[in-house]
């Protein structure tokens, strides 16, 4: 699978290379556009949340928030501490930011590859910010996209039994092995780093949805594939239609995240022997999932 994902992304590669040398004016075109929307939304409601929960693993600080949220989600979600530290804060922190803090964790020893598989596939939630603020929604709406959004996820949490453990005070052991400066610096590094990774990603996924336009004339089934593509893009653009399988459809798109967020995903846990196609069957399961509560809900709100 590994191999396959790499020749996927190579082929992916070529033939935006291929696609931006003849169409080069239009290229330009879509590159402001990303910009724009790393800048607007994605900056803003990203950046700061992999820094801070970077700095977090980086000052080993993760421990001391699994005692107090394990108090809650263990015994609800059946979570190990520091598994349910984790899921806590995946609901805040959004796509990419999520698998890099489960890779982290894993890198650092806090969880095993077990245990990683599971948090991959309940710890996929979209940005708050880009739910409440990018859409531009009444807040009913956004209510009930954010319900659909993270309901199933808290389905599947509830279903999964381990045996867990709930750790005392003393069992915290704190054990800086950096200094803040350089906590800090490493930090920002590695979210400057993952930024700039998601903005290539969604350029590529950009120059092949345009290059779809060409084959597809309808607008409406053109954007349906795009937010399939990448979901920020074709989440905003579903607005400008009114058709009952707008909010349903960027429900299943912030759920399923999309494919330029799933080849994010592989290629920063590129060095971990996780099950890809277990993520990706989550992910489609949880799309289909938030299509389904969504299209439910419309009809009484």
């Amino acid at each position: 699978m590994k191999k396959a994902n790499y020749y996927f992304t190579l082929c992916l590669v070529l033939y935006t290379t291929i696609f931006s040398f003849m169409h080069i004016s239009e290229i330009v075109q879509i590159t402001s556009n990303v910009i724009n929307v790393a800048l607007n939304n994605l900056l803003p409601s990203l950046l700061p949340f992999m820094i801070l929960i970077s700095l977090c693993l980086s000052l080993d600080i993760l421990p001391l928030i699994s005692y107090f949220i394990q108090f809650i989600f263990s015994p609800l979600f059946h979570l190990s501490p520091i598994m349910s530290s984790i899921y806590f804060i995946s609901f805040f922190c959004g796509y990419l930011t999520n698998a890099k803090v489960i890779k982290e964790s894993y890198e650092l020893g806090y969880i095993n590859i077990d245990e990683l598989q599971h948090l991959l596939a309940i710890c996929s939630f979209c940005s708050l910010s880009f739910i409440f603020i990018s859409l531009h929604l009444s807040y009913k709406i956004i209510f009930m996209i954010y319900i659909s959004h993270i309901l199933p996820s808290m389905m599947m949490a509830i279903y999964y039994h381990i045996t867990y453990q709930l750790i005392s005070y003393k069992d915290i052991h704190i054990h800086t092995h950096m200094s803040v400066i350089d906590a800090l610096k490493n930090s920002i590094r590695t979210s400057l780093n993952a930024f700039i990774f998601i903005l290539g990603y969604m350029l590529v996924f950009q120059c092949i949805g345009y290059s779809l336009k060409m084959i597809v004339s309808d607008d409406f089934i053109y954007n349906m594939i795009q937010g399939i593509l990448e979901f920020s893009s074709g989440s905003i653009n579903l607005l400008a239609y009114s058709h009952t399988f707008v909010y349903p459809m960027i429900s299943f798109f912030l759920s399923f995240s999309g494919l330029s967020v799933l080849m994010q995903v592989d290629n920063i846990l590129e060095d971990i022997p996780y099950s890809f196609k277990s993520y990706f069957i989550s992910r489609v399961f949880h799309g289909i999932s938030s299509f389904g509560i969504c299209w439910m809900l419309q009809y009484w709100i």
